[in-house]
């Protein structure tokens, strides 16, 4: 005998309703429309539900794969045997799993239909357990702050086999995918290389697995610089690609492949592999061996003329000839190795913060592509561990 499961309640608006539960609890529902299908589900429910999905998203259309949807499944402790994989090959009417074809209407219908309480009211406590597990996954598949993140140390410095790892509760990640561009703030995330200061040429390995930090090494031998120290903090913004089959309007020449290089000019000299909060400032775009190799500036949030640097010309007027120094090092760092200098785009003039930011957007954009085509082939594997979900994916010659 069928139990019962709700009485419909009183209309609260246009998209939701009250109804009242088997044991006599009011509880406010849901409804969203979107073409024909109808979502009744409660607002926290749905929110989570979302959440999930979206940690779950590697593009900027917000669609995920099949593939994807088993993912939920197995990490709400549910996996779907072959029988359930036919049906939603069906539902979805895709001959490809890895095919990123789905959005958040679409899974919400493939879940009613799994979970339709309408045509089995015993289903109900099934879907209740279900969205009490997706608020636990919401909780878990959070981002890692900024904070709880550490770099860890392998290996002998001056060795190849030094390796700068990042660590959140524990669990590797990586400093490429993992570490978010962007704080609520509006402040960037700056993964830091090489340290003010000295000359090691320290770089994200986007080639290993979770991408550590290491030195670059060319024909054998372990490079530093050879022009001098560095006269700032250099390293990169996360979750940013420099794509080499793009080619930039401002310089003419392709991406370098790379995550976008950051100089930070602040005057504290920070530490390989420290996460220091910043803001934009200027770009400078920099030409390598033929491949567009943009440099941003910026400047540490805690840095004592932060508040009174906000752009371009702000620079120049608190630490005079810096930008002409610095577009001076670019040009000549490459002639103490017997090579020729530096060109430099956009009429070899460096540009402001909002300039710089529309660049930085559009090599996160590049990023976000990255990830969709290598998921679509098999490549992306996110992992759930501890309190985060982690992004498993190193940069192949076949990726560029």
């Amino acid at each position: 005998m069928a139990r019962q499961i709700s009485s419909a309640g009183k209309e609260l608006g246009p998209n939701a309703y009250e109804v009242t539960t088997a044991e006599g609890k009011s509880k406010t529902v849901l409804q969203q429309k979107t073409g024909q299908i109808i979502v009744k589900d409660s607002p926290e429910a749905v929110k989570a539900m979302k959440n999930v999905f979206m940690r779950l998203c590697t593009t900027t259309d917000e669609l995920i794969s099949v593939n994807d949807v088993m993912k939920v499944h197995n990490l709400l402790g549910e996996p779907m045997d072959d029988e359930d994989e036919k049906k939603m090959m069906a539902f979805f009417d895709t001959g490809s799993k890895s095919k990123v074809c789905i959005s958040f209407d679409t899974f919400m219908a493939w879940w009613n239909e799994l979970h339709d309480v309408g045509a089995d009211p015993d289903k109900y406590y099934s879907q209740e357990r279900y969205r009490q597990r997706f608020k636990v996954l919401q909780s878990r598949l959070k981002e890692p702050t900024i904070a709880s993140i550490l770099s860890v140390t392998e290996g002998e410095v001056g060795s190849r086999r030094f390796r700068v790892w990042f660590e959140s509760d524990g669990n590797r990640l990586s400093p490429w995918h993992d570490i978010p561009l962007r704080n609520p703030d509006g402040s960037y995330n700056f993964v830091c290389e090489i340290p003010k200061w000295t000359r090691k040429k320290y770089e994200i390995a986007t080639g290993e697995t979770m991408n550590p930090i290491k030195q670059d090494v060319k024909n054998g031998v372990l490079r530093e610089y050879k022009w001098g120290d560095m006269l700032f903090n250099y390293g990169a913004f996360p979750q940013t690609w420099e794509d080499p089959k793009h080619v930039s309007e401002e310089t003419g020449f392709p991406g370098d492949n790379d995550p976008i290089d950051v100089i930070e000019l602040g005057t504290r000299q920070r530490p390989v592999g420290s996460i220091t909060r910043v803001k934009i400032l200027g770009v400078i775009a920099m030409i390598d061996d033929d491949e567009t190799d943009w440099k941003v500036l910026t400047i540490a949030m805690d840095d004592d003329r932060s508040q009174n640097v906000n752009d371009l010309n702000d620079i120049d007027a608190h630490m005079p000839g810096c930008t002409q120094a610095l577009t001076d090092w670019l040009r000549m760092y490459k002639t103490a190795e017997g090579k020729k200098e530096n060109k430099f785009g956009c009429g070899g003039k460096p540009q402001g913060a909002a300039f710089a930011r529309k660049v930085v957007d559009e090599c996160h954009e590049a990023w976000r592509k990255l990830l969709a085509a290598a998921d679509e082939k098999g490549k992306v594997k996110k992992i759930a561990s501890g309190n985060n979900l982690y992004t498993e994916l190193a940069l192949g010659d076949d990726d560029d």
